[in-house]
């Protein structure tokens, strides 16, 4: 046999071994692996009649946790305002989500890592420009993050902002991710 010849059915062999089964389901990603703890939230804040805010956040081990601030600015040690959404440090997570408690609820690892592609595909949307519907309601934010492992950041991806001022992102994965983050989460008491 010539050196061609061998080098071909060699490869022939080796390609054949890497051939993926496309009707059997790819294994998700763990999501613990990229290094992300929070992953997708439901929050309420309104400063109207003195600073609340409460929610419930999944993080990416699968806890659902909840936490509720009622108080005035000045009287929280480390009150929650973002500079920039679109880049948030764990550290300023932390303050989000200080006084979280556990639920006791947990969403299984393989449910979370089914969805986590979805997040991207809601983050490449342009939601409309958020429209005035009222006053003094506050705001609902239903919402996910993408996390950039290399700078160790969050970025908020807006699902649905109902309240005061209304938003609502268009991509189907934004739909998809309501529709299970509703069932996953319910509602903000």
């Amino acid at each position: 046999m010539s050196r061609i010849a061998l080098l071909a059915a060699v490869s022939l062999v080796t390609l054949t071994a890497c051939e993926v089964d496309a009707t059997k389901p790819s294994t998700p990603p763990d999501p613990a692996a990229t290094g992300q703890t929070w992953l997708c939230g439901r929050e309420y804040a309104n400063q109207a009649w003195g600073y609340q805010r409460r929610g419930v956040v999944l993080d990416t081990a699968g806890n659902v946790w909840r936490y509720d601030f009622k108080s005035s600015p000045a009287a929280l040690v480390n009150p929650w305002g973002p500079k920039d959404v679109s880049v948030m440090s764990e550290e300023e997570l932390k303050l989000r989500y200080n006084g979280a408690m556990t639920t006791g609820t947990k969403v299984p690892v393989e449910e979370i890592a089914r969805h986590m592609p979805l997040i991207a595909d809601a983050a490449d949307a342009t939601p409309p420009q958020p429209k005035s519907v009222g006053a003094d309601m506050g705001q609902y934010l239903l919402y996910c993050y993408t996390y950039d492992a290399a700078r160790r950041s969050y970025a908020q991806v807006m699902l649905d902002n109902k309240g005061d001022w209304e938003s609502t992102n268009p991509s189907p994965a934004a739909k998809t991710l309501a529709v299970w983050l509703d069932n996953r989460l319910g509602e903000v008491r």
